[in-house]
């Protein structure tokens, strides 16, 4: 009888829970709890637009590390969501694992006259790993052939200048960025058409980030590969940070995001 009763109010307990997440909430609900976790990242990302130090030309471990570090101020944040080597963290530990690649990309690109295939593939398993994040239901092929095609003209305006390990290298990452970003967005639309409306605005993060992580990239390829883009630089960190950011903010976890909508609900009543 004890262990009815204690189903039962589980039971309870798990519809309440659920319900509450159904309520909407405000953005500076979500603001004032991932504000202040984000604060380090805010800081060293103008730190960096502040000092602009020279990179590919006179590449240092300094200008490595200004480079890095609000990539680490992420996964600091995310590791604050929770992070462990059990189910219930799959999401958020892959998450890390790509931003811990991500700042290895980072440094090799700032001796990217050396490194630069070394920097592709580290960011190109910061990429498998968000993708596997995000996951593979539901499929929508459609969206992954939109999204590939829209791939397919950066490698046509890269194509005649790829040599030596690049011309096999740099449409394998192509394609990776393209399933990512597909990925993002299934994530989203599976949000945006179903009947319970949780994680909405994670799901959102995701997929923003990702697809200001792919403009990044594309900055850095037509950059290199076809022709110099004014302000380049600038553009591809600007839309590399938000699109780390993003998805970086996808990891909020769900016990913030219950608090946070039972506050709200509170608030309503």
């Amino acid at each position: 009888m004890a262990a009815c009763n204690g189903a039962s109010n589980l039971a309870s307990k798990s519809y309440d829970y659920f319900s509450l997440l159904q309520y909407r909430l405000a953005p500076a609900d979500v603001l004032k709890t991932a504000g202040p976790k984000l604060v380090p990242f805010f800081k060293t990302v103008c730190v960096y637009f502040v000092a602009w130090l020279p990179e590919s030309d006179r590449p240092t471990i300094f200008a490595a590390l200004l480079k890095i570090l609000p990539i680490a101020c992420l996964c600091g944040f995310v590791t604050l969501q929770g992070v462990s080597l059990t189910k219930q963290h799959d999401y958020s530990r892959r998450i890390l694992l790509g931003l811990i690649f991500s700042m290895i990309g980072d440094v090799c690109l700032v001796w990217k006259h050396s490194y630069f295939i070394h920097g592709m593939v580290a960011f190109a398993i910061a990429h498998l790993l968000y993708m596997r994040s995000f996951g593979f239901r539901p499929l929508k092929p459609l969206t992954g052939i939109i999204c590939l095609l829209l791939m397919l003209p950066f490698y046509v305006f890269y194509f005649p200048n790829l040599k030596g390990l690049l011309f096999y290298a740099v449409p394998v990452y192509i394609v990776v960025i393209g399933i990512m970003v597909w990925r993002a967005i299934t994530g989203l639309q599976a949000q945006i058409y179903s009947d319970d409306g949780l994680w909405r605005w994670t799901k959102l993060c995701a997929c923003l980030g990702a697809l200001s992580f792919a403009i990044s990239d594309a900055a850095i390829g037509l950059n290199k590969f076809c022709f110099p883009i004014p302000h380049s630089r600038a553009i591809i960190m600007f839309t590399y940070y938000g699109g780390q950011l993003g998805i970086a903010l996808s990891t909020f976890s769900l016990d913030d995001e219950y608090h946070l909508r039972m506050k709200q609900t509170l608030k309503s009543q």
